[in-house]
């Protein structure tokens, strides 16, 4: 009856980098459930049979039993959904697989293992298999414990092999797949490493950053290792070459590689984080950064009839979310995005809506949302918390123009904009989506520094409905 699993990583072939705690682990293991994929990877199979026979004491028995691996299908051929359901349907053909076996085993094989290349955190599926596993045998009745021991991987062996580190003084490591690569690349991302780079998709990056340093490898700790540096412009077509004639050798390749930005390549520039300030104040209303206590605020600000109606989905906001995006709003601010704040009474403290401000188009522009609790219309407070923050906006965050939108027939919300001194530039045909499918059209306002907001005091009974959501574009 199988009582234990253990997964354990035993680096990229050669016993000598396997750790001290991994070859223990190996001397505990009854039976090591392999994937059979096939005759073009048997030398796969004899490395890891070098390695049990290496490690593991001669007076210790146990016996490896391959399983037909199920059939996994064309992953470059799919888009994302697809792609996270065809690996999510193999995972579970393995787990049934792999059950079949594990409950013919005899009665003395109660420890069972899975030999991972390199480390397991990094991309191998094995942990989520014996996740599912344990799972399994808990619903019917038993425990199943299960450890993970982890290996060499292929990034640290690709770094002691061109020696070299994976990041620079302060800078950042991305680790990412060759099928993520093309979308997400950009040099401020620092030192990227590829896995599970199929189809070399590094190529289609030398044209636009010829300059980017390459680091590859392929077979790490084989005798079969393959090493290429250099320009990725001069040498990516060396390693197609290598990559193919070692592919077309042992039927399969395994490389991993590091793409590096030459020394003193400027990166692209993200926005600066808004300055620090102080809560802002007129006497009447106070606005100050938003921060996690205030969710209920956005929470009750979003969820009123007159919020839904002007909404772009009409969804109501769920206490988790409200508290996820108040939690994110310092580090928006950091980052430079967005710079939210909540409006407070300022006699009571009692929080009476939100305001906004997102960096959006062309440098130096802000967008500006803003929404009022239904208890706090008609006061004036939205005008106030306007001039508030556009004041700040233009002359402390250095920013030049602000801009803000409502959808034609929320005249209470241009009304606000007006008296805060936006001046309107125009209507946008169909710019807005509206919770039943069809669109409406925006009447657009702008505030710059050559303008400044209005200073006069904000009408009594004015209607402030919101002008939209505040962290999107004007609503």
């Amino acid at each position: 009856m199988i009582e234990r699993i253990r997964v354990i990583g035993i680096g990229m072939g050669d016993p000598g980098h396997v750790t001290g705690e991994a070859t223990r682990a190996l001397a505990t293991v009854d039976a090591f459930l392999v994937a059979d994929k096939g005759d073009a990877k048997s030398d796969l199979v004899a490395a890891r049979d070098a390695v049990c026979d290496a490690l593991i004491p001669a007076d210790h028995a146990y016996r490896v039993v391959e399983v037909t691996d199920p059939r996994r299908g064309p992953d470059a051929e799919r888009d994302a959904a697809a792609y996270d359901r065809g690996v999510r349907d193999w995972h579970a053909a393995r787990v049934e697989a792999y059950a079949v076996v594990i409950d013919g085993l005899a009665d003395g094989e109660t420890t069972v293992g899975f030999l991972v290349w390199g480390d397991p955190a990094f991309y191998d599926s094995t942990i989520r298999v014996v996740d599912a596993l344990v799972e399994r045998y808990a619903a019917a009745g038993v425990r199943v414990e299960h450890d993970v021991i982890a290996g060499i991987s292929a990034p640290q062996l690709l770094a002691a092999r061109h020696r070299i580190p994976l990041n620079r003084i302060g800078a950042p490591i991305h680790i990412t797949t060759g099928r993520r690569l093309l979308d997400e690349y950009d040099p401020s991302l620092g030192d990227v490493v590829v896995m599970l780079d199929g189809h070399l998709a590094c190529a289609e990056l030398a044209g636009a950053y010829p300059d980017l340093e390459l680091w590859w490898g392929a077979y790490l700790g084989t005798p079969d290792e393959q090493l290429v540096h250099g320009r990725l412009a001069d040498v990516v077509d060396e390693v197609r070459r290598v990559r193919a004639e070692a592919r077309e050798r042992h039927g399969w390749v395994m490389d991993t590689y590091l793409l590096r930005p030459p020394a003193g390549a400027p990166e692209r520039p993200g926005p600066p984080p808004f300055p620090e300030t102080e809560p802002l104040t007129d006497g009447v209303v106070t606005v100050r950064p938003l921060t996690a206590a205030d969710w209920e605020v956005v929470r009750d600000e979003h969820n009123n009839e007159e919020s839904l109606r002007w909404d772009f989905a009409g969804e109501p906001l769920t206490d988790e979310d409200a508290r996820r995006k108040t939690a994110a709003a310092r580090l928006e601010w950091r980052r430079g995005r967005a710079a939210r704040f909540v409006m407070t009474d300022a006699e009571s403290g009692q929080g009476a809506g939100v305001i906004g401000i997102m960096r959006m188009g062309p440098p130096g522009t802000g967008l500006v949302g803003y929404g009022v609790l239904p208890a706090f219309r008609g006061r004036g407070f939205t005008t106030r918390a306007l001039r508030l923050v556009s004041k700040w906006a233009l002359e402390d965050a250095g920013l030049a123009r602000l801009e803000l939108g409502h959808k034609v027939g929320n005249e209470a919300s241009g009304r606000v904009a007006a008296k805060a001194g936006f001046r309107a530039e125009g209507r946008l045909s169909g710019r807005l989506p509206n919770p039943d499918g069809t669109r409406s059209d925006e009447i657009y306002y702008s505030l710059t520094r050559e303008a400044p907001a209005a200073t006069g005091p904000a009408e009594p009974g004015e209607p402030t409905e919101p002008n939209g959501p505040t962290d999107r574009p004007a609503g």
